[in-house]
Formats: C-alpha cells, structure tokens, sequence
C-alpha cells in the first residue's frame, strides 16, 4: 500500500510540473495568419485576441474596403482556431492517461464523466459577405438599406392650413405667459 502511495504521489508531482509547464506554454502561443493574396497578417494571442495586424503596402489598391474588412475578419477568425488549436494539444497530451478515481480506489466512483474533453476545433465556414455601407448600406450594420420612402400626410397636413400668428404693433405689450416666464 505505502508503495502503491509513493507512485501515486510522484506520478501527482510529475503531472503537476507537466500542468505548470503546459499552462506556461499556453500563455506564450500564438499565431500568425496571412491572407491568401498577401494583402493582411494578422497575430493573435493566446487569449484569442487580435496582438498585431498589418497590411501590405499596396493593399488599399488591390481591393476595396468591404473586401478588404472581409479579408481581417478571415485571417483574424483562422489565427483564433490555430491558438484554440495549440492550447487544446498541449492540454490534451496532459490529460490524456490520468487514472480515474474508481482506478485508484476499489469501490469508489468513477469521475470520468466530469472532467470535460477539449473539443476538436474544426474551421467554421466564413459567413456570406455582406454588402457594403459604400454601396447604399447602412454604415452603422454594414448592411444593405433601401432610401426610405417619404412619409404619408396625415389627414390633417392634407387639408388644413397651416396657422400663422397675425404680427404684432411695436407699442403692444407682448403676452405674459408661463412658456415666455412673464419676461
């Protein structure tokens, strides 16, 4: 038993310097995606997050604005799988072969439904393009948006006329009135 305890316990140790360097490793990746024309790199952290984007130096010639935000969000969404990707191995050669605990000790129950697994990161498809604020759209939603058709009169705009206060003589003493405050 003291033996069987003794591995344990080293193996505990060793999987633990495993986890600390694992864990180091995760927070130092990155990724760095170019574009297929060349155009954008972006680099990504290990959070996930945008670290360095660049454009190439003719970029703004060789594609408009629209495809060109096209382009970052593909590139940047790539770099986001591959550090998922890297994290998600490095964790995974961790985990892989621990005992459960119904392994360890006859009788006990077994904890293996409760450790979550890393899921397989698998590229999504991009989402359709779509139309640009330039070309009519809405600049707020990046979206197509037709002119807006003009308001109907009301019944009232249609057929009575507007009303115009009759001008004032100079020796007339304005209203008093609380939207005036009396002045």
């Amino acid at each position: 038993m003291k033996d069987q305890m003794d591995t344990l316990l080293e193996n505990f140790e060793r999987q633990t310097a495993q986890l600390r360097d694992a864990q180091a490793a995760a927070a130092e990746t990155t990724a760095q995606v170019d574009s297929p024309d060349g155009l954008v790199r972006a680099t990504i952290d290990a959070g996930g997050n945008l670290a360095k984007l660049e454009f190439a130096p003719n970029a703004f010639e060789r594609t408009t604005p629209a495809q060109l935000a096209n382009t970052v969000q593909t590139v940047v969404r790539q770099g986001s799988l591959q550090v998922k990707q890297k994290i998600a191995e490095l964790m995974a050669s961790i985990t892989e072969g621990l005992p459960d605990l119904a392994d360890l000790v006859e009788g006990a129950p077994s904890l293996a439904g409760l450790v979550p697994r890393f899921p397989d990161f698998v590229e999504e498809e991009a989402p359709a393009p779509r139309p640009s604020y330039e070309e009519g759209g809405s600049i707020l939603r990046n979206e197509a948006v037709p002119p807006p058709a003009p308001a109907p009169l009301s019944h009232s705009e249609q057929s009575a006329p507007k009303r115009v206060r009759p001008p004032r003589d100079e020796d007339e003493e304005p209203p008093t009135s609380w939207m005036t405050r009396g002045d």
